[in-house]
């Protein structure tokens, strides 16, 4: 005859399990909590004082809510592991500060623990109380200083070393604050000062407060006026040619001189040629305006070569910004040789005449200039 079990017995079957097992841990709890050693007796004999196993188990005792509470939760699971009973009954797991290598400046933060406020040092906020408050504790207090920290005394620096003399100071009064102040700084050369002066302020000094209607001044400054310098000009020009090429356009397929190239770069060719052209004529008119014919033929002689160097285009229409400035040296050369004559030297008037011959074939026109030429020529060789 087989005998079934119902879910119900094999229910208490594995509570009756739980429960044998933990008998040895609780007598020893309760061996600890009465405070000393008992007995060992017979497992037979029993007084009627002395609790029976079921009697302990029945018994309700504090150290069995935490495995009550375990055993309600498990009621519906498998009955656990010896391993697991051991992990359970060793509580839950603290985290161990000491070996952190910096647990004595930054403790780790416990979970549940609530992130310390910030308390400002010093503030100077008044925070708002009751009437009655302010009644009983009296007048308003007194708004809170804020801490005077001593700035740290910083050691002089000597920015001169010892033994400098010290520049004389400057009186300021009221004619010497009008002054300019090149002319109390005494200490900036001249010719440093000279430099900031436009053309007209070194005419106006040397006319008038250097010269003052005096011959004999004058004469001696005279003697010693050089040819004015042409370098300048020249840099400036060759920066203009240089520039007008770098608008040209770079490619292998096409030629670099024909319309389509001009096209190309026709806005920024047509920009650098204006500018060329520009300082080409603003460095001939000063020259011609100052009066300066050795200069203005010497500076003919050097822009020429430069005016050769740029684009020549398939086009005619393309070269006329090229021909007017042939046209402009021309015409400054004719005024060079009438006005200079006899006084621009057979040595540059020779020059001229072997660069003329040469200068015909970019600009015809060049042989008008021959004549006036051949007349300079005739006048030195008459007053020789």
């Amino acid at each position: 005859m087989t005998t079934t079990t119902t879910p119900q017995q094999l229910h208490q079957q594995q509570q009756m399990r739980i429960a044998l097992s933990e008998i040895p841990s609780r007598l020893e709890a309760l061996r600890f909590a009465s405070g000393g050693a008992t007995t060992p007796t017979a497992p037979n004999r029993h007084s009627p004082n002395e609790p029976t196993p079921a009697t302990i188990f029945n018994t309700p005792h504090l150290l069995d809510n935490t495995t009550n509470v375990a055993l309600s939760q498990d009621n519906m699971s498998p009955m656990p592991s010896p391993d697991e009973m051991i992990i359970r009954q060793r509580g839950r797991r603290r985290f161990n500060t000491c070996l952190s290598p910096d647990a004595g400046s930054t403790p780790l933060r416990m979970p549940f623990q609530r992130t310390p406020t910030k308390v400002p040092l010093s503030t100077s906020m008044i925070l708002r109380s009751s009437p009655r408050k302010r009644l009983t504790m009296g007048s308003t207090p007194p708004a809170p200083e804020s801490p005077v920290m001593a700035s740290p005394t910083k050691a002089k620096q000597q920015l001169w070393p010892p033994g400098t003399p010290l520049a004389k100071k400057l009186r300021l009064d009221d004619e010497d604050s009008n002054k300019p102040i090149a002319q109390m700084n005494g200490e900036t050369p001249l010719p440093m000062l000279l430099k900031g002066m436009s053309q007209q302020q070194l005419i106006e000094l040397i006319v008038e407060e250097l010269v003052a209607g005096d011959t004999k001044t004058e004469e001696r400054l005279r003697s010693r006026l050089p040819i004015p310098d042409i370098n300048p000009l020249e840099e400036e020009l060759l920066h203009a040619k240089r520039q007008i090429f770098r608008s040209l356009p770079t490619s292998r397929l096409c030629k670099k001189t024909d319309s389509s190239a001009y096209s190309r770069a026709a806005l920024h060719l047509t920009l650098h040629l204006s500018e060329f052209k520009r300082l080409l004529c603003g460095h001939a008119k000063q020259l011609y305006d100052s009066g300066n014919w050795d200069a203005l033929l010497d500076y003919i002689t050097m822009a020429w070569p430069i005016v050769r160097a740029t684009p020549y285009w398939d086009s005619a229409t393309h070269n006329v910004m090229r021909r007017q400035c042939f046209k402009l040296l021309a015409c400054h050369c004719i005024a060079a040789l009438k006005n200079g004559g006899a006084r621009l030297g057979t040595i540059r008037l020779h020059a001229v005449e072997r660069n003329l011959l040469e200068w015909t074939r970019d600009y015809e026109d060049v042989q008008s200039c021959l004549s006036a030429l051949n007349k300079a020529i005739a006048k030195g060789r008459a007053t020789l």
